[in-house]
């Protein structure tokens, strides 16, 4: 029975493998064509494999969409939870910043896909990854409340501080891909955040 759990346990870690590959072949395909002008077959002929293997692991382009988007956000929460320890929302702001910065730096077509194809995800995937991106967003915000709560920074529109924050952050998908064999996501963290802290902290008069 142990034998059998473990075999088991292989195949699935193969195939989260395989659907890995594939998606990160699709985003390379997503990047050069578009996304709507991306076809299945030239999806397949992209990670080389027929067509009907390709719809072993997804079953539409759409499916591929969402998966990007769905690992990309799994990853952004997960990296809260990993600080939610802290007490100092300094830290857990800049370590939520070079979190976004890692997924553009090593995953720039799942990034970009999610950036500019959230209006193409439909029905419960639309619905799925809505309610990720608003956990998210809340849970930023939590930080920032938690900053001004504890006399840490200034009084300020939470609401509108978190935007401004994840605006600055996620812009970076625009231009950070090709400095990123040169400088860190850790290293841009701490250049693009010092400003926004320094004005958001009550330290800073």
């Amino acid at each position: 029975m142990a034998r059998e759990a473990a075999k088991k346990r292989q195949t699935t870690e193969a195939h989260d493998e395989k659907r890995n590959e594939i998606l990160g072949h699709c985003a390379t395909l997503f990047d050069r064509v578009g996304y709507h002008k991306a076809s299945m077959q030239m999806l397949a002929d992209e990670v080389g494999l027929g067509k009907p293997t390709l719809y072993h692991y997804f079953s539409s382009k759409s499916a591929i969409l969402f998966a990007m988007h769905d690992a990309h956000m799994s990853a952004l929460l997960a990296g809260l939870d990993e600080e939610r320890g802290s007490d100092d929302p300094l830290r857990r702001l800049h370590a939520a910043c070079v979190d976004i910065l890692r997924q553009i730096a090593e995953h720039p077509g799942y990034v970009r896909a999610f950036m500019d194809h959230y209006e193409d995800l439909e029905g419960k995937m639309r619905e799925h990854i809505r309610a990720q991106r608003n956990a998210y967003l809340q849970r930023v915000r939590g930080i920032i409340e938690q900053g001004i709560a504890n006399g840490q920074f200034r009084a300020c529109d939470p609401g509108l501080t978190t935007l401004a924050f994840l605006g600055m952050c996620n812009w970076a998908y625009k231009w950070y891909p090709p400095l990123a064999k040169r400088r860190s996501p850790e290293d841009v963290a701490d250049a693009i955040c010092q400003p926004f802290f320094e004005g958001l902290s009550l330290k800073s008069n």
